[in-house]
C-alpha cells in the first residue's frame, strides 16, 4: 500500500475526518467512473458513490492492508458490492450505454471519422453487454482503471490466474463481437 495511503488510513481508522477527506478526494473520481459505467446514469452514480464512501467511513476499521492489498482495491470492492446490491434490490438490467466516451479532439474530426468512431463505440458497448457481469468488471478494472490482475482478484475474490483467464475470455468475446459488427451482423 502507498505510504501516504497507509498514513491517511491509519488516521482515518482513528476517526480523523480530515484524513478520510483526503482519501475521498484522492479516489472519488475513480470510484464514480467505475460506478457510472456500471449503472449508466449520473444521478444513480452520484448516489451510489456517496454510499460507497459512507460505507467506507463507517467500516474503515475493517480495512486491512494485509488482506485487502490497497485502500483503492478495498474501495472498488465496496463499489462493486453497492452496485450489485442495487441491482438485486431493483432487479434492473445493467446498462453500459452511458459510458460517456468522448474524443478530446472532437472539433477537428471529419464527419466520416466521427461516424466511424461513434459506430465503433456503439459496437463496443454492444459487445460489453454480451459479457458476464464479472467479465465486465475485469475489463473495466483492468483497462479503464488500470488495476493489476492481482488487485482485480482481490476485488472480485478470485485468484490472479482466474482473473487473467476471465480477461482473456472477455477480450476474445469482444474481438469476436466487433468482427461480427464489422461484417455487418448485429449482436442482438
Amino acid at each position: 500500500m502507498d505510504e501516504s495511503d497507509a498514513f491517511l488510513v491509519a488516521r482515518a481508522i482513528r476517526r480523523d475526518r480530515e484524513a478520510f477527506s483526503q482519501l475521498y478526494d484522492r479516489y472519488v473520481d475513480r470510484i464514480y467512473r467505475f460506478i457510472r459505467i456500471r449503472v449508466g446514469n449520473k444521478e444513480d452514480a452520484d448516489d451510489l458513490t456517496s454510499v460507497v464512501f459512507f460505507n467506507a467511513w463507517r467500516t474503515i476499521d475493517h480495512f486491512s492492508p494485509k488482506h485487502d492489498g490497497s485502500f483503492l482495491a478495498w474501495l472498488f470492492t465496496l463499489a462493486r458490492h453497492v452496485v450489485v446490491d442495487r441491482y438485486r434490490r431493483d432487479r434492473e438490467v445493467m446498462s453500459l450505454d452511458a459510458m460517456g466516451i468522448h474524443r478530446a479532439d472532437e472539433a477537428m474530426v471529419s464527419p466520416e471519422d466521427d461516424l466511424d468512431s461513434r459506430l465503433t463505440i456503439m459496437a463496443l458497448h454492444q459487445a460489453l453487454r454480451l459479457l458476464t457481469s464479472e467479465q465486465r468488471d475485469v475489463v473495466l478494472l483492468r483497462f479503464i482503471e488500470g488495476l493489476s490482475a492481482r488487485q482485480v482478484g482481490i476485488i472480485l475474490g478470485k485468484q490472479e490466474g482466474t482473473v487473467r483467464g476471465m480477461q482473456f475470455r472477455a477480450i476474445e468475446a469482444i474481438r469476436r463481437a466487433l468482427h461480427l459488427v464489422r461484417e455487418g451482423d448485429t449482436l442482438d
